[in-house]
């Protein structure tokens, strides 16, 4: 092994970092340099760190002392060029040589073998083997059942699987992960590592990184991660490199010259001396170094190429063999190099033999029949270098069909490596199949980077062939695939999707059946109408019409009507969407012939067509059909089990939900569409699903939280290029900034959307666009007068369109203007109308909105009238006045105007009447017959009567008032007399709850009750008088019960007793006891509203 120069400080660095992850801080290091700078004498130097650990802790055995039986202390994956598209390339590579799978043994032992090791390692679950075994390419295993998984959900649990299987082996011992030449690793691979990385620190596991300053990393540095760049050698290390190895110091011109040929790459460094120690025999000694003697340069290779031929023919090395396994690639197996050689078996290992004695390949297993690894690929690049085009040619057209012929399981398994060999010979027909066979396989895993490139390649040589029908066809079959796997990757509006359908509809007129042509007609409509291209996308749906209709095909023709459908609804016309969609499931809707067509493009009919009926169903007012139909839909797509269907499904009903305003129901719809959509890599739907959780939170009244959610789904929207219903999640989002107070950014996501309309006539929001926009201008600047205009025209796009839903909601906004700027008989005719045109969906928010705003209009024209009534009651109550007996009151009336009125008046110099009347039921009938009976007792009217006699007054008021002269409204009064001169209080009470008086040093109130029943009900009944000596500094309560009677949630919360006794704790505050008691109140009932008129009288006796 070559002596480390140089290097000291990245070893050092390496032991401390293998050091940290023996303590539990799992680390990571990048190990960065060019071809040749040490990155694998690195990586050699940690592994023998680790190995002589491990001896030393159990020095029964080594690291891979018995395949499978125990955990390794060093996992490495190598990646390698020719597999650099191969998903997994270096996971399942790393297993074949832990597990020492043979060519020669059976699967049932490599079966055995591989379950044997997992179940070790706890990991011995049938469908984890099941998994491992797919990832290792075995046949399937009846005693391990494969679980049926979808290829994205495979895959998952794949990495699932690799993460918890490295992790079982550093639960048993620190582990040393390798993954050496990123610059080379497969995308499967990089995204597992991404996942590894990003999950943060890994107990007891180094992970050491190596490549070519070309690659750049995935993932962001992590405080764990440590990045080392490597340099070349300087003049000085280049020479001691030269001596340890040489054993003797060289020539200071030797020196100079190597460093110059070499540029200081170690490795270069390395192969020239060695050269020049094998074939040249330069002065030396102390002399020679003294003299600077050089070696001629002609003696010196002038390239790697030429250095490689050199020690070849210094070794009487066989060239053909040399060069043949460079063309196998850097790691190669003895038989396959066996079947292409022209050399007999003895030969073979005789060349091989010379090739590791030189250095330059390295053993693998037990030789012969092992396998070989050039010693570095810079070595196997120049090699292989040396070979002359039409050479090279011959040479991998010999190892394409002696794999082909002689070793099918390869082809099976690998048919990316035939591909790479057919094509370097030239042989583009056989390079095509075997490329579309690698694609189909990575797609079939999920693979879609390696899938693409695969079907790309293969599309690339097809070029190359001459044209023919034969040719078209077989570029039909590569372009059906790569299509639908840059959707399922990049979404519909990838922009490689439209031209390849372009490309496979011209071909399809060529050469392709009906069924293939209109797929490829259905997938560019895709193409277009993801992207928002309507105006084109009707003249598609037409086509579509017109060439179903010319091939009589039901099938077509329902597909096509759904085109149509589709793209009237988004440019806003819902009678049309709603006729097209209608006639579709009427006239086409068959099962099986629908199940056919999913087939061929992907999606079912069925759900689709229903989806959009749907949707036009609500705008045309019939809510509760439409959400009918989506229960329907739903089913229909659970029992097709089809995850696309599902997804599709799910989608539609978030978006029909949320016009519904069905805030949970739209955040249960899109949790269930990002959980499918994550399982079958959906990034499309798992957009949209993100953006319907967020919308439904914000109709919950969570608009900061659900922000964050919309603006996530619209970035991952947007990353899909698509454009479809970009104007609706733009209001949506729109609206969540509105409500945060984020103005001016509503305000540009509007001008966004406005702008979207216009480009690609998307229409089918365009009128809750102007009702938001309308919205903003109220919480911007409060301009009615702008918003009102806003609304107008929303409700004049609405009725051209005929959405009566989106009508409602403009004119329910527009009402609520109106009512602002006081012209409630405009905003209850325009919602009347704007009601009245829906008679589906009344429990639902809008309508029941928009009926709970009319009533408010109603009783708001009622209210005017109550407002007048409330102002002539409380103009007829005396002002509070001061005296031997100070006097305040507090009234204020119920929404609905109750019937309490209350007052106080001397009657002469020495007698005072207190009096409050509180006529049953509610509006202006009951306060101006409470008035009216005031104004009786004010003025005296009461012939023959007495107005001291308390008894007196309530037996004629009684008389007077009868309940059925009156529309059956009867009334409770209390009434008392205060005469100054003896400080007595008089009173008599009809019907009414006791008045309070509360005297200095009492715990608690005296009460003074009713002393008789409701006035108005029995003609002859009785109020006998009572009286009661006042304390100096008492205060008095005379109160309705609207100030006990507390009611919330229509849970009565307080009443009497309960007030008594709060009034009791506060009474001998200084301040008003009437206004503590109000506050208290309106705290009970959680409003300043109060249920029914709050009245009270305080007075204060000297």
């Amino acid at each position: 092994m070559t002596p480390l120069i140089g290097r000291d400080t990245e070893v050092s660095l390496l032991k401390d970092r293998w050091e940290q992850a023996q303590e539990g801080m799992g680390q990571v290091v990048l190990l960065v340099g060019e071809a040749g700078l040490g990155k694998s004498r690195l990586v050699h130097t940690i592994k023998q760190v680790v190995v002589e650990q491990m001896e030393e802790a159990a020095p029964v055995g080594g690291a891979d002392s018995a395949p499978g039986s125990r955990a390794p202390c060093i996992v490495e994956w190598r990646c390698a060029q020719q597999f650099q598209n191969t998903g997994l390339f270096p996971v399942t590579d790393q297993f074949a040589r832990f597990l020492d799978f043979r060519s020669d043994e059976s699967t049932t032992a490599r079966f055995d073998r591989l379950a044997r090791h997992l179940d070790d390692y706890g990991l011995g679950r049938p469908e984890l083997v099941a998994l491992f075994a797919r990832l290792m390419l075995l046949p399937p295993d009846e005693r391990y059942p494969v679980a049926g998984l979808t290829p994205v959900r495979e895959r998952e649990e794949t990495f699932r699987a690799l993460r918890q299987w490295l992790k079982a082996c550093s639960d048993r011992h620190p582990l040393l992960f390798v993954i050496e030449d990123l610059h080379w690793i497969d995308a499967s691979t990089l995204e597992f590592l991404g996942q590894f990385i990003s999950e943060g620190l890994h107990d007891r596991i180094l992970t050491v990184l190596t490549f070519r300053p070309e690659f750049k990393t995935s993932w962001p540095a992590f405080a764990h991660q440590t990045s080392l760049a490597l340099n070349r050698l300087t003049r000085r290390q280049v020479g001691e490199l030269m001596r340890k190895t040489a054993g003797s110091a060289p020539p200071e011109a030797l020196v100079a010259q190597l460093y110059e040929r070499t540029g200081g790459v170690p490795f270069l460094v390395e192969e020239f001396a060695r050269i020049i120690r094998e074939t040249v025999v330069p002065e030396s000694g102390v002399d020679a170094r003294r003299k600077g003697t050089a070696v001629p340069s002609r003696d010196i290779p002038a390239t790697l190429q030429d250095l490689i031929l050199a020690r070849l023919d210094g070794l009487s090395a066989n060239r053909e063999v040399a060069q043949l396994a460079a063309t196998l690639g850097r790691e190669f197996n003895y038989d396959i190099l066996a079947a292409v050689v022209h050399v007999d078996e003895e030969a073979l290992r005789s060349e091989l033999e010379k090739l590791v004695g030189a250095g330059i390949l390295n053993t693998k297993g037990q030789p012969p029949h092992g396998a070989y690894v050039f010693k570095h690929a810079l070595l196997e690049e120049a090699l292989h270098g040396t070979l002359h085009p039409m050479e090279r040619q011959s040479f991998h057209r010999r190892v394409a069909e002696a794999m082909e012929t002689r070793f099918p399981e390869i082809a099976e398994r690998q048919p990316e490596l035939l591909a790479q060999h057919f094509t370097e010979a030239g042989v583009f027909d056989k390079a095509v199949s075997y490329w579309a066979l690698a694609g189909l396989r990575s797609r079939e895993r999920f693979a879609n980077v390696e899938a693409i490139a695969h079907l790309t390649k293969g599309l690339g040589l097809l070029e190359s062939l001459p044209p023919s029908s034969a040719r078209d066809a077989r570029e039909l079959d590569l372009l059906g695939p790569l299509g639908t796997t840059y959707i399922a990757s990049r979404g519909y509006a990838a922009p490689e999707v439209g031209p390849l359908f372009d490309r496979a509809r011209e071909l399809c007129d060529r050469v392709g059946q009906t069924p293939q042509l209109f797929a490829m007609m259905w997938g560019n409509f895709a193409f277009h109408v993801v992207r928002g291209d309507f105006r084109l996308c009707a003249e598609l749906a037409e086509e579509a019409i017109e060439f179903g209709t010319r091939m009589n095909d039901a099938g077509i023709l329902m597909e096509a009507l759904f085109l149509r459908g589709i793209t009237m609804l988004y440019r806003g016309d819902f009678a049309g969407a709603h006729e097209a969609c209608s006639r579709a499931i009427a006239e086409y809707d068959d099962r099986a012939r629908t199940a056919y067509w999913a087939t061929l493009i992907g999606e079912d009919g069925g759900v689709t067509t229903r989806c959009y009926l749907a949707l036009a169903q609500w705008h045309l007012g019939q809510a509760d059909s439409a959400l009918a139909l989506n229960r329907e839909t739903l089913a229909l797509a659970r029992d097709i089990r089809q995850p696309f269907s599902i997804v599709y499904a799910l989608h539609h009903t978030g978006w029909l939900f949320q016009h519904c305003r069905m805030g949970a129901a739209v955040r249960a719809a899109g949790e269930e569409e990002m959980e499918i959509s994550t399982e079958q890599g959906y990034p499309f739907w798992h957009a949209t699903g993100t953006l319907y959780r967020g919308a439904g939170m914000l109709l919950q009244g969570r608009p900061e939280e659900a922000l964050a959610l919309i603006e996530r789904g619209l970035e991952a929207y947007r990353a899909t290029g698509a454009g479809i219903a970009l104007t609706f999640y733009l209001s949506v989002h729109a609206d969540a900034l509105t409500q945060v107070g984020r103005l001016d950014d509503a305000r540009r996501a509007l001008d966004e959307a406005f702008a979207l309309v216009e480009k690609n006539d998307e229409r089918f929001q365009e009128a809750e666009l102007l009702r938001l926009q309308g919205e903003l201008l109220l919480a911007q600047s409060g301009d009615e007068r702008g918003a009102e205009e806003c609304f107008d025209r929303a409700i004049e796009t609405a009725r051209r369109q005929q959405s009566r839903a989106w009508e409602l909601r403009a004119t329910t906004s527009l009402a609520r203007v109106m009512r602002q700027r006081n012209r409630i008989e405009q905003a209850y005719a325009a919602l009347t109308t704007a009601c009245d045109k829906i008679t589906e969906g009344t429990t639902l928010p809008d309508l029941a909105a928009a009926r709970a705003l009319l009533n408010d209009l109603s009783n708001e024209r009622m209210r005017g009238d109550f407002a007048a009534g409330a102002q002539y009651v409380r103009q007829c109550i005396p002002p509070p006045m001061k005296g031997p007996v100070t006097v305040d009151w507090r009234y204020i009336p119920s929404s609905e105007l109750g019937g309490d009125s209350i007052g106080y008046h001397w009657i002469d110099d020495d007698h005072l009447a207190l009096y409050l009347i509180d006529v049953t039921g509610h509006g202006l009938d009951s306060a101006l017959l409470s008035i009216s009976i005031s104004n009786v007792i004010r003025s005296g009217s009461l012939p023959g009567v007495n107005m001291l006699r308390s008894d007196e007054v309530l037996a004629r008021l009684n008389e007077k008032f009868q309940g059925h002269l009156h529309g059956g409204r009867f009334f409770t009064i209390w009434y008392g007399v205060y005469e100054v001169s003896t400080h007595v209080l008089h009173w008599s009470g009809g019907g009414h709850h006791p008045s309070l008086l509360f005297v200095q040093g009492l715990p608690e109130p005296i009460q003074f009750p009713s002393t008789g029943p409701m006035m108005g009900l029995m003609l002859d009944a009785v109020f006998p008088t009572r009286s009661f000596r006042v304390p100096s500094g008492s205060r008095l309560l005379i109160f309705s019960d609207g100030a006990f009677e507390i009611m919330r949630d229509q849970t009565l919360v307080w009443d009497l007793p309960a007030c008594i006794s709060y009034l009791s704790t506060i009474s001998d505050r200084a301040g008003l006891l009437m206004d503590e008691l109000l506050t208290r109140a309106r705290t009970l009932r959680g409003s300043e509203q109060l249920e029914d008129d709050f009245s009270i009288i305080e007075a204060r006796f000297e």
